[in-house]
């Protein structure tokens, strides 16, 4: 299964808060199929995450991170910290393991990805640089599968 060009403009339209456009390309995913999208989120949110901390992250950034990221996010209050915590400290440690139920790792990946790479924090080339590569490494992952 690879990853389709729907699958990543999904993430880029939600990122972009195109609300409008994010909308039309979920309604083809929704006909067409998701297989393999939980992929390219994580992907994406690794490499969302290893941007904020280039040079890894202790304990208390990890936690103020979370914090600020659930202070400011729409569905951040609502977001578990400790489920959050240590899916960032995951993809900053994948000798980690998580226990996080799949429900909550999406949604958790999904916010980090807008708190790190929305609002500007990112410019288009470079969005679509990670996406690019997100999608490349979920490719290789998928045909593991």
């Amino acid at each position: 299964m690879a990853i389709t060009p729907d699958q990543i403009a999904y993430i880029l339209t939600m990122v972009e808060g195109d609300h409008a456009a994010n909308d039309e390309v979920e309604a083809r995913l929704d006909r067409d199929g998701w297989d393999g999208f939980d992929v390219l989120l994580g992907a994406v949110f690794y490499s969302a995450v290893n941007r904020s901390f280039p040079r890894g992250a202790n304990a208390g950034e990890i936690i103020r991170f979370v914090a600020d990221m659930r202070s400011t996010m729409t569905g951040g209050p609502e977001t578990d910290p400790g489920s959050a915590e240590r899916l960032v400290s995951a993809a900053l440690d994948p000798r980690l393991r998580t226990d996080v139920e799949p429900t909550s790792t999406g949604r958790i990946q999904g916010l980090t990805i807008l708190y790190a790479l929305g609002e500007g924090a990112v410019s288009s080339d470079e969005l679509n640089a990670i996406l690019t590569e997100a999608a490349t490494l979920a490719d290789r992952i998928t045909e593991c599968l």
